[in-house]
């Protein structure tokens, strides 16, 4: 059909062409094999969970006097999270410094009386059992100081580990004791405190072994938590047995962001 034919045409038959033109073209690029070195990235669920979670004891006993965090509060690295009654470590630390205190000036008399019976039996004036007498003395005395010494600093230890900071900027996860409660240490200490790390979160998944083949610790992979993506660094990749097979707990670490909490869904792109 010649140009000046299609012209003469009504306007609509013309509309009719192109849009008949338009359909061809697209089935014609529908029906185009797909590319097939075009890659798409494999991930999989996740949850995000708690890293480095800490269960914190007293190795000493006593009375909770301080507790100054609750459940879900977010604290810096050093806060004091726990503080037993110090009344009585400080009075034993007090009496031992006392004692401390005595021997010191007792040693050094030990000593200088030693130093005298040396010199006389120098001149022999003073007989060999005498010089022996006075050196007994003397290394009696500076064994008791010693011993009073370590007792000291171990009165100290213990005046330290009455409170319970915290180790880095961390969450606490639950308070499992309350002003007033005796905490008993002697045979086994218990949990006083659960916290986790709040500046950093882990992703969880499951992997088979065919989706584990290639993850490397230290690796770099992207984790999809709600509207953000974020990249997070594999920190394990440990191996559980399964009913079927062995199975692999995937564990990348990332930065948290606000109002990310333990157990909310994820996607871990994987290499």
């Amino acid at each position: 059909m010649s140009l000046l034919t299609l012209m003469q045409r009504p306007r609509s038959y013309l509309v009719f062409l192109i849009i008949l033109g338009g359909s061809v073209w697209s089935v014609a690029k529908a029906a185009q094999p797909v590319n097939e070195t075009a890659a798409t990235a494999t991930s999989v669920s996740a949850t995000l969970a708690w890293a480095d979670v800490t269960r914190l004891s007293t190795p000493v006993s006593g009375v909770v006097a301080v507790l100054p965090v609750q459940p879900g509060q977010v604290v810096a690295k050093g806060s004091v999270l726990l503080r037993l009654d110090r009344a009585p470590f400080l009075d034993r630390l007090a009496a031992i410094n006392a004692e401390r205190a005595g021997l010191v000036r007792a040693a050094a008399e030990a000593k200088r009386d030693a130093e005298r019976t040396q010199q006389l039996f120098d001149r022999t004036v003073a007989s060999e059992s005498e010089r022996q007498e006075a050196l007994i003395k003397q290394e009696k005395t500076q064994a008791q100081l010693n011993a009073t010494k370590a007792r000291a600093d171990l009165r100290g230890w213990d005046l330290a580990r009455s409170e319970l900071v915290a180790p880095f900027s961390a969450r606490i996860l639950s308070v499992d004791t309350a002003v007033g409660e005796t905490v008993s240490s002697e045979l086994n200490a218990p949990v006083l405190l659960r916290i986790a790390r709040a500046d950093v979160i882990n992703a969880e998944a499951t992997l088979n072994p065919s989706a584990a083949v290639g993850i490397q610790l230290g690796q770099t992979l992207t984790v999809h938590v709600d509207q953000s993506t974020v990249s997070g660094q594999v920190i394990a990749l440990v191996s559980e047995p399964a009913v079927n097979g062995a199975r692999y707990r995937l564990l990348v670490q990332l930065k948290p962001a606000k109002g990310w909490i333990a157990g909310l869904p994820a996607r871990i792109d994987l290499p």
